[in-house]
């Protein structure tokens, strides 16, 4: 009998041990791949996607929400408890499971998005806030992300621009041309990243992005497409996303900006001139 079969055939009391053990690294079998930058929830989120077996399923999305809360009660700075809720966060949020919602927002009020800072480890806070960004119910915790976003928690402005976009694509938006110079000033912001997501956005209508981005410098619209171009944005996506608006605050038509010459009709120079 292999592992998987042996874990489908768990109750789901005996799952949600079966992923404390897991995710808290006290019995990880099968072992992890760490050849393969492999987590401890991968294989639990392969066996998941790979079964047929509702009821199974339904098991274990129940184990992980509750494996996922029994872990918040521990201590979150440091410890098992803490990586445990870093690898719960990832599974529940690879499983799109609304239930953990709730849990995710009250580990959220412990740290940055109940305004304390430094109280959880930080990349379980990150992780938990990367969640519960796509879990979140629609323009509820825009006030919460905002704060954060003011706040002087540089790592993690990244993730907060994906709460801000999910919770209120509309207002989202504002926080684009700030995201740029933010970039500027702390190097390690991925900026591309961050306009990807916005860009490929399937809720924004096509010319939403660059319309966001109208006020920027043209040395700061280099920087985007730079940024852009990096992970293999395409020109026309560029020019879309990110405009070549032309010499800095020239608002003269491209083709009256040219010297004259034999290429242009001699209309335009002869007006020019009258």
């Amino acid at each position: 009998m292999s592992k998987a079969s042996g874990i489908a055939d768990l109750s789901a009391a005996k799952l949600r041990s079966w992923l404390l053990a897991r995710m808290r690294g006290q019995k990880e079998d099968p072992p992890v791949s760490e050849l393969h930058m492999e987590g401890p929830d991968d294989y639990v989120a392969t066996i998941y996607e790979q079964s047929r077996d509702k009821a199974f399923r339904t098991r274990l999305e129940k184990a992980a929400v509750a494996a996922l809360a029994e872990a918040a009660q521990g201590s979150l700075r440091e410890g098992p408890d803490a990586r445990a809720v870093r690898y719960l966060a990832e599974l529940v949020d690879t499983l799109e499971l609304r239930a953990a919602e709730s849990t995710l927002r009250e580990i959220a009020e412990r740290g940055a998005f109940g305004g304390h800072g430094g109280a959880l480890d930080p990349e379980a806070e990150e992780l938990v806030l990367f969640a519960l960004a796509g879990l979140q119910a629609a323009g509820e915790l825009y006030s919460k992300w905002l704060a954060i976003w003011t706040s002087e928690l540089p790592h993690l402005w990244p993730v907060v621009t994906a709460g801000l976009r999910i919770s209120d694509p509309d207002r989202a938006l504002e926080i684009l041309p700030e995201a740029v110079e933010r970039a500027r000033r702390y190097p390690a912001f991925p900026l591309g990243d961050v306009l990807w997501a916005f860009a490929t956005d399937p809720t924004y209508k096509p010319g939403v992005i660059a319309g966001a981005l109208a006020s920027l410098s043209n040395e700061a619209r280099r920087r985007c497409r730079d940024a852009l171009s990096a992970l293999g944005a395409e020109k026309d996506e560029l020019d879309a996303w990110v405009p070549d608006r032309g010499p800095e605050g020239s608002t003269t038509p491209a083709w009256a900006r040219r010297k004259k010459g034999p290429e242009l009709p001699p209309r335009f120079h002869d007006r020019a001139a009258a």
